[in-house]
């Protein structure tokens, strides 16, 4: 079965040509990450503690603009 993507299908976007190498930059960093986390264990604990961080803040500004919203 052959998908020519470079035409693109009626209706559809067209696959931008930069994404190739944007996947493979990001496959790079993704692998890089995870080679410093085994190195650095450290560096999971403040992982996972920023995600939480921004979890939390994102639940806070809802929280402010919804109570904004209800006077």
């Amino acid at each position: 079965m052959d998908f020519q993507l470079g035409r693109g299908m009626p209706g559809m976007p067209q696959v931008p040509q930069q994404l190739p190498t944007l996947l493979f930059a990001l496959g790079a960093v993704v692998v890089g990450l995870g080679f410093a986390v085994l190195v650095f264990e450290w560096l999971l604990r403040w992982l996972v503690a920023g995600v939480f961080v921004l979890l939390g803040l994102v639940l806070l500004g809802t929280a402010a603009r919804a109570k904004r919203m209800l006077g």
